[in-house]
């Protein structure tokens, strides 16, 4: 049997089919073609098998989950029957541009002190591009806790790492900062190269999913990893920030991170 290397996991509901076929394009048309691609179908009214038929790609394979369990089940089983050494992320209505798999196996296999690598992303909405996400260099416990995470659909993984903390642990909306954390705690590395590589979609809908009744899991996980990450006053006051944050009017939290949060990159 042929070894594979690396295997993209995607998790789909109920995406806009529009948004869907540019994600899984984008993917099958990356300049590194030698992996497999598990969408999971998590009973959506989108009837997954049906929409890839198109493709005749046999690199696609579906996993169907029968009915709707949600994003970190649905992660976790991608995961677990995935065949490659390395696991690429890939949400349902992002865009990764042509380069991402090559340019991020190419640095995770020449520096494998690494168990996670991402990369910067171009925010963008249906009124254009809206920010540069990201900065590029190691991300320790204390830049993590500090708000430089990882942008969850731009990494890839070594697989072995992931399994070895027990997936992506059950945070609603942070599953992605709780196995950072847990990484972290396990001994791992993780990087942020200096490439521009995935176009991440954020539509203005997705501000009402900011609100403090979204950010439980968030704030459960950092409230539950930061003792264990050596949290100093400057982290918890990021607990404190995601707090209020979620009891502002989704308006105001909208302008506020456009102005002052997110740097946009003008060269």
């Amino acid at each position: 049997m042929k070894k594979i290397n690396i295997s993209v996991i995607m998790s789909e509901y109920d995406t806009k089919p529009e948004y869907l076929r540019e994600a899984i394009h984008s993917i099958l048309s990356q300049t590194f073609t030698d992996f497999e691609f598990i969408i999971i179908d998590d009973s959506g009214k989108s009837k997954v098998g049906k929409f890839v038929e198109s493709y005749k790609d046999n690199r696609i394979r579906i996993i169907d989950n029968k009915k709707n369990r949600g994003f970190i089940y649905s992660l976790n089983k991608g995961l677990r029957q995935a065949k490659g050494v390395y696991i690429v992320r890939m949400d349902t209505d992002d865009i990764a541009l042509p380069s991402r798999i090559e340019v991020l196996y190419d640095f995770i296999r020449n520096n494998p002190e690494y168990s996670v690598v991402g990369s910067r992303v171009v925010e963008f909405s249906e009124q254009g591009d809206t920010a540069v996400l990201g900065t590029a260099g190691e991300k320790t416990a204390k830049s993590i806790m500090r708000g430089e995470p990882l942008v969850h659909p731009s990494v890839i993984m070594l697989r072995d790492a992931v399994l070895q903390v027990g997936g992506y642990p059950n945070y609603k909306r942070a599953e992605d900062l709780a196995l950072w954390c847990e990484l972290l705690l396990n001994g791992s590395k993780m990087y942020v190269v200096g490439d521009t590589l995935l176009r991440y979609r954020v539509n203005r809908n997705d501000y009402g999913k900011r609100t403090i009744r979204h950010r439980k899991g968030e704030i459960t996980a950092r409230l539950h990893y930061y003792p264990k990450l050596g949290a100093g006053p400057l982290e918890y006051f990021r607990i404190g920030k995601s707090i209020v944050a979620g009891l502002l009017p989704v308006g105001l939290t909208r302008a506020y991170r456009n102005k002052f949060i997110v740097e946009m990159d003008r060269d």
